[in-house]
């Protein structure tokens, strides 16, 4: 794995919440970087890939993406679209006016990046379920409660909504 890929890997552990490990277990990391480059204008992803790895390490680390990153309105957008790639193997347009600012791409449209990418997404574990219309249950599934998220994200996001 080159140094670009593996950045991109660390930000989105940071950016998403699940293990760095976890997310090369999807096997998407290359296509993931190629569709960004595809739809982003040359050089915002290094341009946030460089804010990231100038950011302090440690617990402040995660602290200061908000407001390096995903405060940023160049960098923000972008840094939320790989989130819900990772998570629901999607691309999202971005917005309007994040266009009209920096650049435009054909490719930078609504849509699911492949199979593979909607079958991995981090939404199923999340969810603790399995992705519809792609993975069998097993008989009787149907019949059970759902199994509880055994995940870091989702203890942060449970923890953040009771506060």
């Amino acid at each position: 794995m080159d140094e670009r890929a593996d950045q991109f890997l660390e930000l989105s552990a940071l950016l998403t919440g699940f293990g760095r490990v976890q997310l090369l277990g999807t096997g998407l990391t290359d296509s993931y970087l190629r569709a960004i480059d595809a739809v982003l204008p040359e050089g915002v992803l290094d341009e946030i890939l460089d804010v990231f790895g100038r950011l302090p390490a440690g617990a402040d680390r995660e602290a200061a993406v908000g407001p390096a990153i995903l405060g940023d309105p160049k960098l923000g957008p972008v840094a939320r679209n790989v989130i819900l790639m990772w998570y629901c193997g999607t691309w999202t347009a971005l917005p309007d006016a994040w266009r009209s600012a920096y650049g435009t791409s054909p490719l930078d449209t609504g849509h699911v990046l492949s199979a593979e990418a909607y079958q991995a997404g981090l939404q199923w574990v999340a969810a603790g379920a399995h992705p519809a219309g792609a993975r069998q249950q097993g008989y009787g599934a149907w019949a059970a409660a759902p199994e509880k998220a055994r995940t870091k994200a989702c203890t942060k996001a449970r923890t953040k909504a009771r506060t």
